[in-house]
């Protein structure tokens, strides 16, 4: 079933587009939050299927056993308890639609469709965010985490809060047990929720704005998180950081600031990186995602950076860039708008990423979070080095 996930990339280069995050889930976490008594599985490509299920043990591309109806949902979708409560009063033979996009459908196993386009049955409207885009999954990261706070957190403070901490707006904060508010750091619930995850540390300094998610074991050591961002798990996060999403396990240590962008997993940008997220003459930014330019109709767009891909200090990325996966980018220049997968050096001299020496790296770095590098997902990516898309 066509999902969209060239729309994506760089992100789903290395994963299903049900594994995307937006807000404090991935699209996939969101549902099992939901329907968590539900049995799921998950539509990839056969490669990125066999990679995917080593790594979290979901089943790919297979119906789980049972006889109860079978709810086919497209991933890229923000669902919530509206959703969750029309699905449980409905009856096998309806579909689900958000404005004229059908977003899922609820059939018995015998009659699963090949796609949700062109079903005719019985609607039910719902309203649901859908995402068309990954331009568009960034600029509506914050309607994604007030409607995670609201179904799945709310306004708890188990954690440790230093006395020397402001929280403005304290009901507007979620701090789960394990996480740690140092002095000096300050929270301001003002404009939108904040939710700090387990395990996550604020150090002394940091500002940080809602609507904001501060994913599980992040250590947010300095600078301003303006309003709209997430962290994946186990991110390290420094500098200034606007309406951005990290997938997980990155770095961003230092100073330098990112707006408007997505970040991929096990990504490293060097000190200074800093995205433009606006043109000088205010006009809309064109961006090429590996299928040519594209017109993304929004004047604020900043970087689209792929999984294991470095930036050396002091790296410029312009507006609507895209670097693939295991892109190494250093010197002074802005590279060009599109950077494939696999490729090491500067703007005017790219060469090819040596296959061996990327998986390597990728190896010493999962290691460095307690994570090893599997053979499925080794498959993955010299398949992927084989393309350089």
């Amino acid at each position: 079933m066509g999902d969209g996930w060239e729309y994506f990339r760089p992100i789903t280069l290395t994963r299903p587009l049900a594994e995307v995050r937006a807000g404090a889930f991935t699209f996939r976490e969101r549902i099992q939050k939901l329907f968590y008594d539900s049995h799921i599985s998950v539509m990839a490509r056969p490669m990125v299927a066999e990679a995917y299920t080593a790594r979290t043990g979901i089943l790919t591309n297979k119906l789980p056993k049972g006889k109860d109806p079978v709810l086919i949902i497209r991933p890229s979708a923000i669902y919530n308890m509206d959703f969750y409560d029309a699905v449980f009063k409905a009856s096998p033979g309806t579909m689900f639609k958000s404005g004229k996009v059908v977003v899922a459908a609820l059939v018995e196993e015998k009659k699963i469709p090949k796609t949700l386009n062109n079903l005719k049955m019985p609607a039910i409207r719902v309203d649901v965010p859908v995402i068309e885009n990954i331009w568009d999954l960034v600029n509506r990261n914050n309607e994604a985490i007030e409607l995670d706070y609201t179904n799945c957190f709310g306004p708890e403070k188990h954690g440790h809060i230093d006395k020397g901490a402001t929280i403005y707006n304290s009901p507007g904060v979620h701090v789960a047990k394990s996480a740690e508010i140092r002095a000096g750091a300050v929270l301001d619930a003002r404009e939108g929720h904040i939710i700090i995850d387990e395990e996550a540390i604020i150090y002394p300094g940091v500002v940080i704005a809602g609507p904001c998610y501060i994913g599980k074991k992040n250590a947010i050591v300095s600078g301003w998180i303006r309003s709209g961002c997430s962290f994946g798990p186990d991110c390290r996060i420094g500098g200034e950081v606007e309406m951005t999403v990290f997938q997980g396990y990155a770095n961003k240590y230092h100073e330098g600031f990112i707006g408007h962008s997505y970040i991929g997993e096990w990504a490293n940008l060097g000190a200074l990186t800093t995205t433009s997220d606006l043109k000088n003459n205010y006009s809309n930014i064109r961006i090429d995602l590996g299928s040519g330019p594209i017109d993304t109709k929004l004047t604020k767009v900043g970087s689209f950076i792929g999984d294991h891909t470095k930036t050396g200090i002091g790296t410029l990325l312009n507006s609507g860039t895209s670097l693939g996966v295991y892109v190494n980018h250093y010197g002074s220049e802005f590279p060009p708008k599109y950077v494939r997968s696999f490729s090491w050096g500067t703007a005017t001299n790219y060469m090819e990423y040596d296959i061996e020496k990327a998986l390597e790296t990728a190896r010493i770095v999962m290691e460095r979070r307690e994570m090893k590098l599997l053979p499925e997902e080794e498959k993955l990516l010299r398949f992927i080095h084989s393309l350089r898309k």
